[in-house]
């Protein structure tokens, strides 16, 4: 039973989601509160996407069906909805409006991706970036002077998350077959590893670029790993052409940045 609540939570990303925009709220001159109500929204929001996904589990989720057995997945659907209307519920109460319009777009964005547009690569890749990013934007839009770090730092987690979005493309190649297209079945599982790899170096600069708002021996160790992780895998993408660890990599990378500027 447990085991099933944290498939279907998956922790990691309603926590760094949560991390990611109560630094950018923060830097950005976030009242406390406010603060505390970005990182409250923006997770709930994150695990009413993934109950929404897994409960989307029809033809387009072959593979995540298969996964993770439910009876009723229309239940899952039922309350992804509750928690998004949470998540928009807390924006509308303590949030400017700029930040239930955050909150409406990931519901909104959530659910025609499930119905439609991952149906197709660029679609699917687009909407994924983009809903990576809001994190980021919400913290900001939280607050009430602009941070120079919030441009570099969306740049970060759209980029690495496009990234990373095709190198799961290349492993679910097969269960994606027949259900929709993607990069690796229109270019190549190989051409979309080197593609991915050309992404992660770009957005390696990130973190380095990131170094200029950073204090102390920690928070400049932290980044320069973040940097040599996404160029390490970066490389092994180009060069080797194999998925690998490269998913689990790039999250790590992320998550090291966050930390680095908590």
């Amino acid at each position: 039973m447990w085991l099933l609540v944290y498939k279907l939570i998956r922790p990691i990303l309603p926590i760094s989601s949560g991390l990611a925009a109560w630094i950018i709220a923060q830097a950005c001159g976030a009242k406390f509160e406010q603060s505390i109500a970005v990182v409250i929204s923006i997770a709930l929001s994150t695990i009413g996407a993934s109950f929404y996904h897994y409960g989307g589990a029809n033809w387009m989720y072959a593979r995540k069906s298969d996964r993770l057995k439910f009876e009723d997945p229309e239940l899952l659907r039922l309350a992804g909805l509750s928690i998004f209307c949470f998540s928009i519920g807390i924006a509308v109460l303590w949030l400017p409006k700029v930040c239930v319009l955050i909150s409406l777009f990931n519901t909104l964005a959530i659910a025609a991706y499930s119905a439609k547009l991952s149906s197709h690569w660029f679609t699917k890749n687009i909407t994924m970036s983009i809903i990576s990013a809001t994190p980021v934007l919400i913290g900001w839009c939280a607050g009430n002077v602009t941070h120079p770090i919030v441009p570099w730092a969306i740049g970060l987690a759209a980029i690495s998350h496009l990234a990373r979005e095709i190198i799961k493309d290349v492993k679910d190649i097969l269960a994606n077959e027949g259900k929709r297209i993607t990069l690796p079945m229109v270019l190549g599982p190989e051409n979309a590893l080197q593609i991915s790899g050309a992404l992660l170096l770009i957005a390696t600069v990130l973190p380095l670029i990131i170094l200029q708002f950073t204090e102390n021996v920690f928070q400049i160790t932290m980044m320069v790993m973040s940097a040599l992780i996404l160029f390490t895998t970066a490389v092994v993408l180009i060069v080797s052409k194999k998925a690998g660890n490269c998913e689990t990599l790039i999250q790590a990378s992320l998550c090291l940045v966050l930390f680095a500027l908590l």
